[in-house]
C-alpha cells in the first residue's frame, strides 16, 4: 500500500507544482504585457473634451501618483511584489480597491458558469451517449452533422444570434444586464428576475461546450458499445435507461471528469465575450473595461484571481480523474 499511495501522492504534488509554475508565469506576463499597450491610465483619464492643458510638473506628479513613473522593470517589480503580498491594488478609475470590485463581479460570473454547467453536461452527455450507442445510425449522423455546424460558429456569434432571436425578434428574455432597472420589492421576485437575466448568457456559454462534450462522449460511447460486456448485456435484453445509466454513464465518468477541468477553464475564457455582449456585470466585462482603460491594477488582479481559480479547479479535477481511473483499473483486475 505504501508504494502506490506514495506514487499517487507524488503525482498530485507534481501537478500542484506545475500549476504553481504556470501561475507564476501568468503573473510575470500580466506585469509586462499590459504596460506594452499604447497609452496608459493617465492618457485615458486626460482623453476628454473637457481636459485642460497640464504643466509638465503636474503631469509628472499625476504619473507618480498612478505608479507610472520609473522604468519598465521598476514598474513590473512593484506590481509583482504587490501581488505576491496578496495586495491586488487600487483602481483609480473606479475609485475602489480591486479586491472589492472583484468581490462584486465574481458572483455574477460564478452564477453564469453554475447555470451553464448542468446545461452543457446534460446536453453533451445525453446526446453523445445517444449517438455513440448506435454509431453510424441515422441519429448519429444527424447529431454529428448538427454539432459540426455548431462547432464552426464562434461563441460571440452564438451569443449575438441568441440575443437577436430571443430578445429582439421574439422578446421573451432581457437583452442585457443582470437585474431590471427597478428591482422588485420581494427577495423571491428579485431572484427570479436575476435568473431570467442570466438564462441567455448562460445558454450561450453552455452551447460553447456542448459541442466539445458531444464529440468526446460520442467517441467514448462508440468504443464502449463494442465492448464484450455491453454486447452481452444487449444480448440478455438490457436496454433503455438501465443500459444508458449502468453500462454507458457509469463507465464514462472518468472521461467526463477528465474533460470537466478544461471545460471550466474554457467557460471562464468564453465569459469574457458573453459578458461583454450581454453587458453582464461579471469579471469578463470588468476585465474588458480594464483593458480599454489601461487599468493595470484591475487587469492584473482579475487575471490573477481567474488564473488561481482555473488552475486550482483543474488540479482538483485531474486528481479526481486519477482517483477514478485507478479505481476502475482495480475493479477490472478483480
Amino acid at each position: 500500500m505504501t508504494g502506490p499511495l506514495a506514487g499517487r501522492l507524488a503525482g498530485v504534488l507534481t501537478g500542484l507544482l506545475r500549476r504553481a509554475a504556470v501561475f507564476a508565469l501568468v503573473l510575470l506576463l500580466m506585469a509586462l504585457l499590459p504596460r506594452l499597450l499604447p497609452g496608459d491610465a493617465l492618457d485615458v483619464m486626460l482623453d476628454s473634451d473637457v481636459q485642460r492643458d497640464l504643466l509638465d510638473s503636474e503631469r509628472a506628479r499625476l504619473r507618480a501618483q498612478l505608479g507610472l513613473d520609473g522604468s519598465l522593470a521598476a514598474q513590473m517589480w512593484g506590481d509583482l511584489s504587490r501581488l505576491l503580498r496578496g495586495d491586488l491594488g487600487y483602481s483609480p478609475l473606479h475609485g475602489a480597491p480591486v479586491a472589492d470590485l472583484l468581490a462584486e463581479a465574481l458572483p455574477w460570473t460564478a452564477l453564469l458558469i453554475g447555470l451553464a454547467l448542468p446545461m452543457f453536461l446534460g446536453l453533451g452527455i445525453g446526446l453523445g451517449i445517444e449517438a455513440g450507442r448506435q454509431p453510424g445510425g441515422a441519429l448519429d449522423r444527424g447529431l454529428t452533422t448538427a454539432m459540426s455546424l455548431l462547432a464552426s460558429v464562434p461563441p460571440f456569434v452564438t451569443a449575438i444570434a441568441l440575443m437577436l432571436c430571443f430578445s429582439i425578434l421574439w422578446p421573451i428574455l432581457p437583452s442585457g444586464g443582470a437585474e431590471p432597472l427597478f428591482a422588485p420589492c420581494t427577495p423571491l421576485a428579485r431572484a427570479l428576475e436575476v435568473l431570467r437575466h442570466a438564462i441567455l448568457p448562460a445558454f450561450a456559454l453552455a452551447l460553447h461546450e456542448v459541442v466539445r462534450y458531444y464529440f468526446v462522449l460520442r467517441g467514448a460511447a462508440a468504443a464502449l458499445s463494442e465492448r464484450a460486456f455491453v454486447v452481452n448485456a444487449r444480448g440478455r435484453g438490457v436496454s433503455g435507461w438501465r443500459e444508458r445509466h449502468a453500462y454507458f454513464g457509469r463507465n464514462l465518468i472518468p472521461v467526463i471528469c477528465a474533460r470537466l477541468g478544461q471545460s471550466v477553464a474554457t467557460l471562464f475564457t468564453a465569459s469574457l465575450f458573453v459578458e461583454v455582449i450581454f453587458s453582464y456585470p461579471g469579471v469578463g466585462l470588468l476585465t474588458y473595461q480594464a483593458v480599454l482603460d489601461r487599468d493595470y491594477a484591475l487587469l492584473q488582479g482579475a487575471i490573477a484571481v481567474l488564473a488561481a481559480l482555473v488552475l486550482g479547479l483543474n488540479w482538483g479535477f485531474d486528481a479526481l480523474t486519477d482517483l477514478l481511473v485507478r479505481r476502475e483499473a482495480g475493479n477490472a483486475r478483480r
